[in-house]
This record gives structure tokens, C-alpha cells and sequence, in this order.
């Protein structure tokens, strides 16, 4: 069994969140996916931010092509399930972690050398925000590279070659 068989037998088969989208550009088992905001997106509490920095009601995505969807193809493109939850967990979780603890720490350094405990307390809370969101950003660049953390090409809808022979993972809906 080859690398790349064994890899992605590991991957989880369940999917939290789908999305149909156009495969734009396909590279070294990876394409690049256009889709509309729209299904998680429209529950977001957040979409507005995201518009506003540039997204409209397209997005691209970078997807794995574990099923060899060519360019123009109408695919489904998943995130494992359990992915989302650990992400928000890493995006949420340490930030909150590093304030409380630059916080606890920056009071008792102020009470230590006998300052008022609000400067302190501030400036450690600042300090511990600034590490740990450079320690999400490194985690988020870590976690990224693996297959289980990446978006996945899970069926071709639609494929553009109308005479493109359908196999197990080539069936159109």
C-alpha cells in the first residue's frame, strides 16, 4: 500500500460542514475550489466582518483532491468532522488562556515590587494576549498541513467532461 492510500484511509469518512463549489485549478493532489457564502456562512455571527474585509458572496478554498476532480468540475468539498471543534478550541481557548494568565501574572510582579495592581495587571494581560495569539498563529500554520485539518474534495457532482468515464468515486448525483 502506497503513502497516499494510507494517509488518506486515516482520514475521518464523517463531514461536518459541505458546500458545493467549482474547481477552478487543480495541482499536486490539491484544488482550488470557488464557492458561495452561503449554508454555514448565513449562521455566522461574524459573516458581516468577513465581508468587510474583502469577502464577497464568493470564496476559494483550498481543497485535497483525494478523488482526482479536474478543473471546471461542480464537486462537493467537506471539513472532517471534529475539526471545527478542535480549531475554535485553539482559536478561542489559548487567546483566553494567555489573558488570564499575563493578568495573574502582571498583578503579582506588581504586587511584588509594591506598584497598583491595575498598570501591572493591564500591561501583563497585553503581554500574554500578544504570546499567545503568536502561539495560535504558529499552532493554526502547524495543524493546517495536516490532511485531517484541510478541506477535502468528497464527490464530483457534475463533472465538465461529459465523456468522462463515472467510477466509484466519480458518480454524479
Amino acid at each position: 500500500m502506497d503513502h497516499n492510500a494510507a494517509e488518506i484511509g486515516r482520514r475521518p469518512k464523517a463531514y461536518m460542514i459541505e458546500e458545493e463549489g467549482i474547481v477552478k485549478r487543480v495541482w499536486d493532489g490539491k484544488a482550488l475550489v470557488l464557492t458561495e457564502r452561503k449554508g454555514q456562512c448565513g449562521q455566522c455571527k461574524a459573516r458581516g466582518c468577513c465581508e468587510m474585509l474583502g469577502g464577497g458572496k464568493e470564496m476559494l478554498s483550498e481543497a485535497l483532491n483525494p478523488i482526482g476532480a479536474k478543473t471546471e468540475d461542480i464537486v462537493k468539498i467537506g471539513i472532517p468532522s471534529g475539526t471545527v471543534t478542535k480549531a475554535s478550541l485553539v482559536v478561542y481557548m489559548i487567546p483566553a488562556v494567555g489573558i488570564v494568565g499575563g493578568a495573574s501574572l502582571g498583578y503579582y510582579i506588581g504586587k511584588l515590587y509594591g506598584f497598583d495592581s491595575d498598570l501591572p495587571t493591564l500591561i501583563g494581560s497585553l503581554a500574554g494576549l500578544g504570546i499567545s495569539m503568536i502561539f495560535v498563529r504558529l499552532l493554526s500554520n502547524a495543524l493546517g498541513k495536516r490532511p485531517s485539518y484541510q478541506l477535502e474534495i468528497i464527490k464530483i457532482i457534475n463533472p465538465h467532461n461529459p465523456q468522462r468515464k463515472e467510477g466509484s468515486a466519480n458518480r454524479t448525483s
